[in-house]
């Protein structure tokens, strides 16, 4: 886990790129997380309770209305149960066809005037009764002598109880019935039950007024009795008479007008709501699932996330923009200087912007651009240097040859008919003529033929005492090499070594190709070998990075030296000499180049 975790804060670590767009990222992640347990923890919860009150609002008014609308026939009925008039009416009733005619027409009016009542009877308990309203008739025998016994045994007082009647259709539908006992009541007592009033409510009404209560939700409403928890009516046929409310929570509200209270009924959990119905052993009670209370909140909670996606989808945008701004600069900012590291120094960024990037990067082409008008400077003023050195080399080599020539001349002039005068003239004529020469490259054919002349001579100088040996690997005659390269060596050999020998001294050059690459020419001569403190002091300076302001002490230190310096100069440091010197060996220098020199020339 702890691998894991460093590599991915190595992989963040490595861009700035990556690292912009986490903190982007983060920031929305944690502002809608913020956002979201906020209103959780707030806002959902004053949602919720604004649910609850609202549904429990409704169902009061609910209940308001449907107490109005049964006090309202409890109200009509209580009128004519105390009407004198009424209670002879239904004693004689159907012996006066006027009076008949009266109370017909007033119970129809009452039924026209309020929708909610079906219709209206006046069952006498012998002979004929009246009926005002809709249906003919009312509802099955068995059903009607059901409710009279109902009203008879409430003894004159009203009840309302569930009741099954005939539709239009002569279908049977259940609706709710006001039953009042019509007694003879006389001044002193009241009589017996002479008769019972039947209001029966309107199906198609109670229908409607569910369904408006209830609306489009999952909400469900009944009308249940207080007794047992029992469903006295509902929107559906199949609920009524089921039990609703178990006897526990019908002895919690017992006795309570209004409220609510949370249960649990195996689907999920559901909040109940409940009111008394005045008069009546019923109470109205509405159910809605928790689920559909919690609904508001969970769309928030929908449109929140959403709202949270889209503000992290723009801020990526927003940030894959910033990138193009700000980091494509900084990256090409950052490669421009691995360019100078690795010694290319005309580079140039493109400028972007006007801002602070802008000027930045307006600033790194301005320094490019010095340093390598500083480097190309530099670089002139050294070569310039370098072929000064090279000029007051050969200044300094060529005198002293030529005193040396010149002696050997005068001294075999004297001597008739001897050729080697004219020998000499000749290869001293040609060693002049290539070194006035304007080139500075020339081929190792070329410089080969220009140290084999100059060994002829000091063969002559020598006589028998000295002789050279000169070896190519085929190949390599036509490769390019800085003219006079390895003379100031070759000299060098003949001036310090064989001159101070007195046995014969021997001058061998050889050159052969060490790979596709690198080229060895070794010049090697049998004469005295160097002082171990000279080769020290040689050592230190040829290997010395601070030589170029130094003085040095003599002319073959100058040789070397330049020799050293024009070799590092066109084939690069790794490039150079190497040195061996005993008195059993001899002396051997070896000079390490390359077929190919700094300005392109290869060999053929």
């Amino acid at each position: 886990m702890k691998a894991l975790t460093r590599k991915v804060i190595r992989y963040f670590g490595k861009s700035l790129y990556r690292k912009m767009m986490l903190t982007f990222f983060l920031i929305v992640v944690i502002t809608v997380s913020v956002l979201i347990t906020d209103f959780y923890f707030r806002t959902a919860e004053d949602l919720r309770r604004q649910a609850v009150e609202s549904s429990a609002r409704i169902t009061q008014q609910s209940a308001y209305a449907l107490n109005a609308h049964l006090d309202n026939v409890r109200r009509f009925a209580w009128t004519y149960f105390r009407d004198f008039e009424f209670q002879s009416f239904v004693k004689t009733l159907g012996s006066d066809p006027d009076a008949i005619s009266n109370y017909s027409s007033k119970f129809s009016h009452y039924v026209n005037d309020n929708p909610i009542v079906w219709s209206v009877s006046v069952e006498p308990l012998e002979g004929f009764s009246m009926r005002a309203g809709h249906g003919t008739p009312d509802m099955l025998p068995e059903e009607k002598e059901r409710l009279t016994q109902l009203a008879v045994e409430a003894n004159g007082k009203g009840v309302w109880v569930s009741s099954e009647i005939y539709g239009p259709n002569l279908q049977t539908e259940q609706t709710l019935t006001f039953l009042q006992a019509i007694r003879s009541i006389s001044l002193t007592s009241p009589g017996p039950v002479i008769g019972v009033m039947m209001y029966n409510l309107s199906f198609v009404s109670l229908e409607q007024w569910f369904a408006k209560v209830e609306g489009e939700q999952s909400n469900r409403t009944y009308i249940i009795s207080k007794t047992d928890g029992t469903v006295i009516h509902s929107l559906l046929p199949e609920e009524r008479g089921a039990s609703l409310l178990r006897a526990e929570e019908l002895a919690a509200i017992r006795g309570v007008q209004e409220g609510l209270f949370y249960a649990d009924r195996g689907s999920g959990e559901e909040l109940v709501l409940y009111g008394n119905l005045d008069r009546t052993d019923w109470m109205l009670v509405t159910m809605i699932p928790m689920r559909q209370l919690s609904k508001p909140v969970d769309d928030f909670t929908r449109r929140t996330l959403l709202l949270g996606a889209l503000s992290l989808v723009c801020s990526m945008l927003l940030a894959g923009v910033f990138y193009s701004r700000t980091i494509t600069p900084l990256r090409e900012l950052s490669k421009g200087m691995k360019a100078i590291e690795v010694g290319n120094y005309e580079v140039s960024l493109p400028v972007r912007s006007y801002d602070e990037l802008g000027y930045i990067t307006s600033s790194f082409n301005r320094m490019a651009k010095e340093i390598n008008r500083l480097i190309i400077k530099v670089y002139e003023s050294e070569l310039l240097k370098k072929n000064a050195e090279i000029k007051m080399l050969q200044s300094q080599i060529n005198p002293h040859f030529l005193y040396n020539t010149l002696g050997i001349i005068d001294s075999l002039s004297s001597i008739e008919g001897d050729t080697r005068v004219a020998y000499i003239s000749r290869s001293l004529a040609k060693m002049f003529r290539y070194n006035i020469s304007g080139e500075d490259i020339s081929t190792l054919e070329a410089e080969i033929q220009q140290s084999r002349l100059y060994l002829s001579i000091q063969k002559i100088r020598f006589d028998q005492k000295f002789d050279y040996l000169i070896y190519v690997e085929p190949g390599l005659e036509q490769m390019p090499i800085p003219k006079l390269l390895f003379q100031p060596i070759v000299e060098n050999s003949i001036l310090h070594g064989v001159s101070r020998s007195s046995e014969l001294g021997m001058v061998r050059i050889e050159v052969y190709a060490d790979d596709d690459t690198y080229v060895q020419l070794k010049i090697w001569n049998n004469g005295a070998p160097i002082e171990p403190e000279r080769m020290a002091w040689l050592r230190e300076r040829l290997y010395d990075t601070g030589h170029s302001s130094r003085t040095f002490e003599d002319r073959s230190s100058i040789g070397l030296l330049n020799v050293q310096e024009r070799i590092r100069l066109l084939y690069g440091d790794d490039c150079g000499i190497a040195w061996e010197s005993s008195k059993a060996y001899g002396t051997a220098f070896t000079l390490t180049i390359k077929r190919t020199l700094a300005n392109g020339g290869t060999s053929s």
